[in-house]
């Protein structure tokens, strides 16, 4: 007779975290398109480090359509969210309209209040002009879909790693959104030639100087380029 051995199988389950990477917003698509290069090269960092993990990569051309993509996921589920706009340190800017194929005038804007831009918060939300019904501010975004430690929140955009004097800038406010994880911006203007490249598909805006923000404070700030391994921070 035969004895078979018994085993205990665990059944384990896998939870693929979610990587947000949104573009565009731009009156021009010329902008457009850089921020659609640089964003594939990031999306392709990340399928290299995160080969499990689930990618939504989306053009958005108001605060509405991202907040209610965010709002969408499962709690404790977002590990990283990219965010290729133009930018300051009040809030990334949105026009509602602009596409890849047909560039948004400044009269287009201002007859049809076309502003549908990220604001840091409610005050810097005033500062905003011909503003749409789709504006939003980082108050709207349900931050219990992010992750508990460690998550990422980084903006491709011009000098929207800095800080304010009066008010709180965005990336100021959004790591106290997220206090156990970080927030990574530009402390100055933000271009996409890397390394001076002339190749569109090369585009990428992480060069230049950036600050890391943790829970309301600049912890660190790099010139490094591409990816940043943020762990032991």
């Amino acid at each position: 007779m035969t004895q078979r051995k018994s085993s205990n199988v665990v059944n384990q389950k896998i939870t693929r975290r979610v990587h947000l990477l949104f573009y565009g917003g731009a009156l021009k698509v010329g902008d457009n398109s850089a921020f659609e290069f640089s964003a594939k090269n990031v999306r392709k960092d990340y399928m290299k480090y995160f080969p499990n993990d689930s990618i939504i990569f989306e053009f958005i051309s108001s605060a509405k359509t991202m907040v209610d993509i965010i709002n969408n996921q499962k709690k404790g589920n977002v590990a990283s969210l990219d965010l290729f706009f133009h930018g300051s340190k009040w809030g990334l800017y949105m026009y509602k309209g602009s596409s890849m194929n047909k560039t948004l005038s400044v009269d287009d804007v201002s007859n049809n209040n076309l502003n549908a831009g990220l604001y840091g918060g409610f005050t810097t939300g005033l500062t905003s002009t011909d503003a749409s019904e789709e504006k939003r501010t980082i108050d709207d975004i349900d931050f219990s879909v992010f992750i508990d430690s460690g998550a990422i929140i980084e903006i491709h955009g011009c000098e929207s790693g800095g800080d304010l004097i009066f008010i709180d800038s965005i990336s100021k406010n959004l790591s106290e959104k997220i206090p156990n994880g970080y927030v990574i911006g530009h402390t100055t203007k933000a271009y996409p030639n890397i390394n001076d490249t002339k190749v569109n598909e090369e585009q990428d805006y992480r060069h230049g100087e950036r600050a890391i923000w943790k829970n309301g404070t600049v912890i660190k700030k790099t010139t490094k380029q591409g990816w940043l391994n943020l762990k032991g921070l």
